[in-house]
């Protein structure tokens, strides 16, 4: 029984050595778009953090209180 998956791997790997590919084209990049989710995400993380922050500090100032 263990013999069947091994053996299985085996020819998996037999006939992925031998097929046969085309290669495929290049991709083309949207330097458009890449820069928008640049600009989100950059903004996304640097909102997290502010929020973070400030609810840090208004935690501080109700435990002084």
């Amino acid at each position: 029984m263990t013999r069947i998956p091994s053996a299985l791997l085996l020819a998996l790997a037999h006939f992925s050595a031998y097929a046969d590919v085309a290669p495929e084209p290049p991709v083309e990049t949207n330097y458009l778009g890449t820069l928008i989710f640049g600009i989100l995400f950059v903004g996304l993380c640097v909102g997290f953090v502010w929020m973070v922050w400030r609810n840090e500090k208004n935690q501080k100032g109700k435990a002084k209180e």
